[in-house]
């Protein structure tokens, strides 16, 4: 008598709830992939530090060489020779600084102005050459038409010698500037007329400053001390002239 395995079909609820079974799984199993944590492995690199070098009661400078081996198997290499020395690299050249317009131009207006300067000393140079020949020859004229050769100081008389008003009139100003002059620059000039009327009284023009106003004050203050003591001009006449007054003295 054969006995049979029978196979019972569970049916279709059966199947339905083992595919339930199955997908739940499969569910669970993508979900476990992608939101649970991922262990990685640590790479990092272990460093290790040999201590070769042991400190010494007096150590030098530098590295210090490694020990000796016990034994040398092979003679030592002979050292490579150093490498040749690069020739140093030569700068470049820095070019020529070209000098500012502003210093030429300055240089060109101190120029022009020395040049001014000359030519006007000149002419003034010109100008009392001028009148000093126009005094001497009026000078010598009234000496012809009185006969007589004497020149004399304002206010002399008989036969007492002097120096005519205009050389009068330039050592009274010299001596007036020594006492007072005072100076800012190096070599200032001041060219002035000088008028002295036929009362006494001095009036002084300036034609041109030094542009020192130290200067320029003493001239003037020079002139005034010297009319204090002046002597009118002789005949009670108005004499005129041109004076350069310098440190050094009045021309």
């Amino acid at each position: 008598m054969k006995t049979g395995f029978t196979r019972n079909y569970p049916g279709p609820g059966g199947m339905l709830a083992l595919s339930l079974v199955c997908h739940l799984v499969v569910f669970l199993v993508i979900a476990n992939w992608h939101f649970l944590p991922e262990f990685h492995r640590d790479e990092t690199p272990v460093t290790y530090v040999d201590m070769v070098t042991l400190p010494v009661a007096s150590p030098q400078s530098g590295m210090p060489a490694a020990p000796a081996p016990a034994e040398s198997k092979a003679p030592a290499a002979p050292a490579p020779a150093p490498p040749p020395a690069k020739p140093a690299m030569a700068l470049p050249a820095k070019p020529a600084t070209k000098s500012p317009p502003a210093k030429s131009q300055a240089k060109t207006e101190q120029q022009q102005k020395e040049a001014e300067d000359k030519a006007f000393n000149e002419r003034m140079a010109k100008l009392q050459q001028k009148a000093e020949d126009r005094r001497q020859a009026a000078a010598l004229d009234a000496l012809k038409k009185k006969g007589s050769t004497r020149t004399g100081m304002p206010g002399a008389t008989g036969t007492q010698a002097g120096s005519d008003y205009s050389s009068y009139l330039q050592s009274r100003l010299r001596d007036a500037l020594k006492q007072v002059i005072a100076t800012q620059t190096r070599a200032p000039q001041v060219i002035a007329t000088i008028t002295v009327y036929p009362d006494g009284r001095i009036e002084c023009r300036v034609e041109k400053g030094s542009g020192d106003p130290f200067f320029d004050d003493a001239v003037q203050r020079a002139v005034v001390l010297a009319g204090k003591t002046l002597e009118p001009p002789p005949n009670h006449s108005q004499y005129k002239r041109v004076f350069r007054f310098m440190p050094e003295g009045v021309k």
